[in-house]
């Protein structure tokens, strides 16, 4: 419940003070998944993301970002994620690739579903020989509606800091926060989907972003 209150908070600022103060803007981001085990053990698991992302007054800014990534899971709730991300930029003509790791755990009470996630990435713009350090993180609430449905609830914020300025992290401390809300299906195949809005807040901007998202877990 704390977690949960902690959620809603950070959502509701995100939409405060800064929401009149800066420049608004539209975006569609669509995430697609697919994540399956490595052997009879499932210790070890692989995981592959294509995410392209539209700008709705902008229609030659668009992204897309491939995210393929190797997971290795501690126990039943706590994981370890070793990745790499390609991202193009269409209006900058420019590529990002990054590396990343993060540590993942997730807690249960009663039918809730708690995700507590930390994210390192290296970053290397296209042109830069510099290294861009960032941290993300993220708490994650999905909440059942009632008690046998296939539906939840989804809340999440994600904050990303800095750890370096150069030419390919330009902001060391606060570089932008991500708060979401929104509705989850799970279907008996192992497949969902999520379907809600987006804020993001980078600290000159403020996108609101329509946010789709659907996923194939194998088993």
């Amino acid at each position: 419940m704390k977690l949960m209150i902690l959620l809603m908070s950070l959502i509701s600022s995100n939409f405060g003070s800064a929401w009149a103060q800066v420049p608004q803007g539209g975006q569609f981001w669509s995430l697609n998944l697919i994540r399956g085990a490595i052997g009879e053990s499932k210790k070890w698991e692989y995981y592959l993301e294509f995410q392209p992302r539209f700008d709705f007054q902008n229609a030659g800014s668009n992204r897309i970002l491939m995210r393929p990534a190797a997971i290795f899971n501690l126990d039943s709730d706590q994981s370890i994620w070793v990745g790499a991300l390609d991202v193009f930029d269409s209006e900058l003509k420019t590529n990002e690739l990054r590396f990343w790791q993060q540590y993942q755990r997730i807690d249960r009470m009663d039918k809730v579903i708690f995700l507590n996630r930390t994210r390192l990435e290296e970053r290397f713009m296209n042109g830069q020989s510099d290294i861009g350090l960032r941290i993300r993180h993220m708490l994650r609430s999905q909440i059942p509606i009632g008690e046998e449905s296939s539906w939840s609830v989804v809340v999440f914020d994600e904050l990303f800091l800095g750890l370096n300025q150069n030419g390919s992290q330009a902001i060391r401390g606060f570089d932008q926060n991500r708060a979401f809300v929104g509705i989850r299906k799970d279907f008996k195949n192992r497949m969902f989907y999520e379907a809600g809005y987006m804020n993001q807040y980078t600290g000159k901007k403020m996108n609101h972003i329509p946010f789709v998202t659907l996923g194939m877990v194998i088993k």
